[in-house]
């Protein structure tokens, strides 16, 4: 019994490693910072970069109307500040981002 559960923490610890974590997604141009302040998908088969785009999209979200209503003012406005200051860091640290007119900038 004790070798089995040996055997499964070790498996666990091998799947969390294989996960795919943001930083990977960015550098390998799989994601990319959106005008709104969330992420996009760049590479649509990517079914893990998906499921992280959504689990990390779901974060922001309720971390900026947590942010709009202790501002008292609109969950858009929030979005439009991050989107600006997230696809002007992803610019700089030459990762894909949304321009403007909301064309991706590979």
């Amino acid at each position: 019994m004790k070798n089995l559960t040996v055997l499964l923490t070790a498996m666990l610890f091998s799947l969390s490693a294989w996960a795919l974590d943001l930083g990977t997604a960015k550098s390998q141009k799989l994601v990319g910072e959106k005008n709104n302040g969330y992420l996009g998908l760049l590479v649509s088969s990517n079914t893990d970069a998906a499921a992280l785009i959504a689990e990390i999209n779901n974060k922001r979200k309720a971390k900026y109307q947590q942010i709009a209503n202790k501002q008292n003012t609109q969950l858009a406005n929030i979005e439009k500040i991050a989107g600006e200051k997230l696809t002007t860091k992803a610019k700089a640290a030459g990762q894909a981002y949304q321009d403007a007119n909301g064309s991706w900038v590979k």
